[in-house]
């Protein structure tokens, strides 16, 4: 299938490389946790406005510059999004390879297909100022991730959702997320949530399946021990201003992808708080993230405790609660033409023809997080080649350090892993991207070569 696609996406790209600057992966503006805040395009709810949240779009067009590769299904898509109702499938195929290094050299193949329902409850009559957002994943085939030796995953697209390594996912129903606006600026949301996502950047953020593929560039990587991928939960966004937001959220820090999260909450619960903004530096826009979690009611071994139990047995002493603070921050350096509409950094796109520096840096709690900091940067762009306006590229390093205890303080174990990712996307059509990536990624056990990954990501908006 992979190579089919690319045979036919190949034969339809028109010669000229040019394509229109739409949007390559049309997200709603709700698109995960942190998009659950208003966002400069969220409609104002008032008495005198239409009906509607979300404002209707078309799916039509020629196959080189439309957003939908299906295109509008003899105009039922249309119809659907007048009435409120919006449909985005996408399927990612992924194939990659442990060139050098690592545990094993091999070549592995597999994809997800993500399907997002967005019912917009205020145009359909039914509720005003409420969206329901419904999301269903499945995943086939498998992954390079523990090849490569790697603490955190080179391949975020066969990482989530969370199940055991490489097992294919039939379906997940991974969000199903009620949203209601109060006033044009506060909106309260619950159900079940897809937490990765949140931690939005310009460059550097989405789900390992528009820009960077592994999670180092994803997300805070000090995170991970308190944030599942999907869970209950509930929150309230309020929108200072146009470019600024702020959102907290209470959810549980057990990962529910395959159930329906009840359980999972007797698990220990996670608080979220997070405030971001944007501004010009001179005519170059720019943001910032930062955000604070706080878990507790859990079971998180105490790192700094003493190791108690019969002979020959380790039982590590338990702590309830952790914490862990990160930020990050992008800043476009070039851009080419004038546009005064805030970027959405919610939609895992490069909004401006340009480039730019990215960063992300996040803290945890020694005593129950076994990383005590982690660090990433780096440079992306769109555009920089003559007629290529929608190829994008990235190139970022990230390291972390290893908290110092008796499971890490060990000659086989490398307490400071590095990363290093170059990717270069080439867009057929807005709706179909090929992605070259290379990495270079420290294995954990200190005693294996430095892994040297290729791979090869193709995605289309169905």
């Amino acid at each position: 299938m992979f190579g089919t696609l690319i045979s036919l996406l190949l034969a339809l790209t028109p010669s000229s490389g040019a394509h229109p600057r739409g949007p390559a992966t049309p997200q709603p503006t709700t698109e995960d946790l942190e998009a659950t805040s208003p966002s400069h395009d969220t409609p104002e709810v008032s008495e005198e406005r239409p009906p509607g949240l979300l404002p209707p779009r078309t799916h039509g067009g020629s196959l080189a510059e439309r957003s939908f590769l299906t295109g509008d299904w003899h105009g039922a898509r249309d119809r659907w999004t007048e009435s409120g109702v919006r449909v985005d499938i996408a399927l990612t195929q992924t194939l990659q390879s442990v060139l050098d290094g690592g545990v094993e050299e091999t070549t592995e193949y597999g994809g997800r297909l993500d399907s997002r329902f967005t019912f917009d409850l205020d145009r359909m009559g039914a509720i005003e100022g409420a969206l329901l957002n419904v999301r269903a994943e499945s995943r086939y085939g498998d992954s390079v991730n523990r090849a490569s030796g790697a603490l955190l995953p080179v391949n975020d697209v066969m990482f989530f959702p969370l199940g055991e390594p490489d097992e294919d996912i039939l379906i997940n129903v991974t969000e199903f997320r009620y949203t209601q606006f109060l006033s044009p600026k506060v909106a309260v949301f619950l159900g079940k949530l897809v937490i990765l996502g949140g931690d939005v950047n310009e460059f550097a953020g989405g789900r390992g399946d528009t820009q960077f593929m592994s999670h180092s560039f994803v997300s805070a990587t000090v995170t991970s021990l308190v944030n599942p991928y999907s869970s209950l939960g509930a929150g309230v966004t309020w929108a200072l201003s146009k470019s600024s937001n702020f959102t907290s959220a209470l959810y549980g820090s057990q990962d529910a992808s395959s159930t329906a999260g009840f359980d999972e909450l007797a698990d220990g619960l996670t608080w979220n708080t997070a405030f971001r903004t944007q501004y010009e530096l001179g005519a170059l826009p720019g943001g910032y993230n930062v955000a604070f979690q706080y878990a507790f009611d859990g079971s998180f071994i105490d790192l700094s405790g003493q190791f108690v139990g019969p002979p020959g047995q380790f039982r590590p002493a338990r702590d309830g609660d952790s914490w862990n603070a990160y930020a990050n921050f992008w800043q476009y350096i070039s851009v080419e033409g004038g546009s005064q509409a805030p970027v959405d950094v919610t939609n895992e796109r490069i909004d401006r023809e340009g480039w730019g520096l990215f960063g992300r840096c996040g803290i945890a709690d020694r005593d129950t997080n076994p990383v005590e900091w982690a660090v990433s940067g780096g440079v992306s762009g769109r555009g920089m080649i003559d007629g290529r306006d929608d190829d994008t590229f990235g190139v970022g390093l990230a390291t972390s350090r290893l908290v110092a205890d008796r499971l890490t303080n060990s000659e086989l174990i490398d307490r400071s892993p590095g990363r290093l990712e170059v990717f270069y996307a080439y867009s057929f059509t807005p709706a179909a991207i090929l992605t070259f990536d290379f990495q270079l990624a420290n294995p954990l056990i200190e005693g294996l070569d430095t892994a040297t990954l290729f791979g090869l990501r193709l995605r289309a908006a169905l």
